[in-house]
């Protein structure tokens, strides 16, 4: 049951994950996997991660660097803003949710 909520918790705040990660440095896809699979112990397929990918593209909040056949995705100066605002929020979220709970 414990994989079960950790592969949830993962994949509904994937986008506040994904928008982090890039916060602290431009990465690929298959890193982002990678590393997400060495911090929380979930494994994404690519069809869960790069769906994400594109959309926070299209809102423009990342932006792809090509290098060869990799692309490195890194966050705009509008995700950097909205990455901050998120953050907060699910922080204030969270502490509300964890008081809630005890």
């Amino acid at each position: 049951m414990e994989d079960e909520v950790n592969s949830h918790l993962v994949k509904t705040f994937l986008d506040i994950i994904v928008l982090t990660m890039l916060k602290n440095a431009p990465s690929h896809g298959y890193a982002l996997i990678a590393d997400i699979h060495k911090r929380f112990d979930v494994l994404l397929s690519p069809g869960t991660l790069y769906p994400l990918l594109y959309s926070l593209e299209k809102k423009e909040f990342i932006d792809i660097k090509k290098e060869g056949r990799r692309k490195n995705y890194f966050l705009t100066k509008k995700g950097q803003i909205q990455a901050e605002k998120v953050i907060n929020m699910y922080k204030d979220k969270i502490r509300q949710l964890v008081r809630f709970l005890n």
